[in-house]
């Protein structure tokens, strides 16, 4: 039981220690989300208290940028009334900063893992004796960086015109087709979507003909079993007969 003297917050003050608590972290996240090619993140309670987290710091760097001020506000009760402009400002700042800053630190970080990466498989190790700081950091952001879905595709495309491939479904189907320039191939964080430009179908002398008046196919990232990529072998560049 609470003593007489104990009080219980309000619903209001409730939801505000809420959103404060909560939404800049998550916003933060979200935007180191968008801004990083990766895999997958932890979900549940590992993402829950890096929210927490964020919004701790996040609420620290603002105490000193004119928390502080709005806290007093509140506590005379001007903070809505002849200082709104101070409190408008700094709920503003709470909601875009941290969105935008999470976007740059994701690119930055990939920018930094990506780097490395190419340092360590092309054998520039004088560039990480150099520059120790980016093997300590990469070390700890290399397993992390894009996936390898990213990686094969990019490098598919600086190699490679054009490639074949053959796309298992969940389901059991199987589509064969053409990856081109007017083809799509959705990256990280992005679902990992595929638009084939060309559909080929096998004959009865069993080549591969394109479809006749085929515009391609979407394939959902979720409903991907394997991606195989094939050679030309038993492909027939003409139209289908």
């Amino acid at each position: 039981m609470y003593g007489h003297g104990s009080a219980m917050p309000s619903s209001a003050q409730a939801l505000l220690v809420f959103v404060v608590a909560v939404v800049p972290g998550f916003l933060a996240l979200s935007g180191y989300r968008a801004g990083r090619a990766v895999p997958q993140h932890p979900e549940g309670l590992t993402t829950t208290a890096r929210v927490i987290t964020l919004s701790v710091l996040i609420i620290l760097v603002a105490w000193r940028l004119g928390g502080r001020e709005v806290y007093l506000d509140a506590q005379a009760g001007t903070a809505l009334s002849s200082n709104e402009g101070d409190t408008y400002n700094l709920a503003m700042a709470l909601l875009i900063a941290p969105p935008l800053v999470g976007i740059a630190v994701g690119q930055f970080v990939d920018a930094v893992a990506r780097r490395v990466s190419q340092a360590q498989t092309g054998g520039s190790h004088q560039l990480l004796r150099e520059r120790p700081w980016l093997s300590i950091v990469g070390t700890q952001l290399a397993p992390e960086g894009p996936a390898t879905w990213d990686r094969t595709w990019r490098k598919l495309r600086h190699t490679q015109p054009f490639v074949m491939v053959r796309v298992t479904t969940r389901g059991g189907r199987e589509w064969v087709g053409l990856v081109a320039d007017a083809s799509r191939v959705a990256l990280s964080p992005q679902p990992r979507d595929l638009y084939m430009q060309e559909v080929w179908l096998q004959a009865d002398d069993e080549h591969y003909y394109p479809t006749e008046g085929g515009l391609g196919v979407f394939i959902s990232g979720n409903e991907i079993e394997s991606v195989e990529w094939v050679s030309g072998v038993g492909f027939i560049s003409d139209d289908a007969p």
